[in-house]
């Protein structure tokens, strides 16, 4: 997930000029020209050519020809932060205005926020289990048995509650990025633990695990990686312009993405060495991976890559 500051509106207006030779410095990605709806900061790619675009302020925009045309949904006015597939058809979608869902694959949504206190949502999770994490500023981290119809809070063990991230391991762990830490539930988020060592003390923007079980984190400090399941880290590869990192995917063959204020990073190394890979100097804010596509959100419009 990616947390949106009021240093970023300035970063918004700077990157209107950068959008304009994007596609000179960038021929790795393809410019789907749209959708027009301003910066996108969360994506979810489904495959077969079906891309869900959350905006700043515009809504949820949905695609289903790989970019190609862009509809919007009736979720619109509304800043977009992520996407969380649950069974089926069914999504999640973390916004300022809380937690909505949608049962048709993001054409219609609906907004589910009983029992949440505070509803500026910045992430959300569907766990293997079912149960459906949603990390909120202020309010920390709520958690839904019942597909989001209903939230409970579940801060035992976090002390300062401004969630920003959530992340999940092949055995079910849950990893949150809470204010300038990271913590860690093994029963479902009825109990978290600080897992922070040699972690500095940044926020969180996004949590990603590789097939290794590696744990990566995009912080406001570059990337940091953990090979035991978050209870030791270690600072990736610095080579990026701007160490500031908004978002990070993994995709095909353990392969890195890193979307940061400066441009887009690859590794192939598991983070030992970033390379940078299009819309150099232009701020990127979301990727999103699946069917083999890697998409990439900037201001405005969407960017592809098989």
């Amino acid at each position: 997930m990616k947390h949106f500051t009021v240093t970023s509106f300035i970063v918004l207006f700077l990157a209107v000029t950068a959008f304009q030779t994007a596609s000179a410095v960038s021929p790795n990605w393809n410019n789907t020209e749209g959708p027009r709806g301003g910066s996108v900061w969360a994506l979810h790619v489904a495959g077969g050519g079906n891309i869900l675009a959350g905006t700043l302020g515009q809504g949820v925009f949905f695609s289903t020809d790989g970019g190609e045309n862009w509809l919007q949904s009736n979720l619109d006015n509304v800043s977009v932060y992520d996407f969380a597939h649950g069974s089926g058809d069914t999504y999640f979608a973390a916004t300022q205005n809380g937690v909505y869902r949608s049962d048709n694959n993001g054409r219609s949504w609906r907004r589910m926020v009983q029992g949440m206190d505070e509803t500026r949502a910045q992430a959300v999770l569907v766990h293997e289990t079912g149960r459906v994490f949603a990390a909120t500023l202020v309010g920390g981290i709520y958690v839904s048995d019942d597909n989001g119809a209903s939230w409970t809070q579940a801060n035992a063990g976090i002390p300062l509650t401004f969630g920003y991230a959530l992340g999940v391991l092949a055995d079910g762990t849950v990893l949150a990025g809470v204010t300038n830490k990271i913590y860690r539930s093994d029963d479902g988020g009825s109990q978290w633990d600080p897992v922070d060592a040699d972690l500095p003390q940044v926020r969180a923007n996004a949590i990603a695990v590789n097939g290794d079980g590696t744990v990566f984190a995009a912080t406001q400090d570059g990337v940091y990686r953990s090979a035991d399941a978050g209870q030791t880290w270690q600072e990736t590869g610095s080579q990026f312009a701007d160490k500031e990192v908004y978002d990070l995917v993994v995709a095909s063959d353990n392969k890195l993405v890193a979307a940061t204020r400066g441009g887009l990073y690859t590794s192939t190394d598991n983070g030992d060495t970033w390379e940078p890979d299009g819309l150099a100097g232009q701020p990127v804010y979301s990727l999103g991976y699946g069917g083999g596509v890697v998409a990439a959100g900037a201001n405005p419009g969407v960017f592809i890559r098989n």
